[in-house]
């Protein structure tokens, strides 16, 4: 009889690598790479927090500005909704 596989071992992904901000730096747009780019719009599309953060600290145009003003719009829709957006169709269209 052979033994039981065993499961695989499980590593966590390394997290991304943003570059740190502290209170009294700000993040300048301009000074980001793509890669870095992008990795704060696949924050800001699994969590929209990412996206109000931003617009607390720096203004909403800045928001638009890093993320798109698509995020940014589809954010605000979906703290407005609560935490499902099922989306809707009235009746009679079609």
């Amino acid at each position: 009889m052979l033994p039981a596989p065993r499961p695989p071992v499980l590593t966590p992904a390394p997290e991304p690598d943003f570059p740190d901000v502290d209170d009294d730096q700000e993040l300048v747009l301009e000074e980001l790479t793509r890669d870095q780019v992008r990795d704060w719009w696949v924050r800001a599309m699994k969590d929209h927090q990412v996206v109000f953060d931003r617009i607390d600290r720096y203004g909403e145009p800045s928001a638009r500005r890093l993320f798109s003003h698509q995020l940014v719009d589809q954010a605000w829709r979906r703290a407005r909704l609560g935490h499902l957006d099922l989306g809707h169709t009235t009746w009679g269209q079609g």
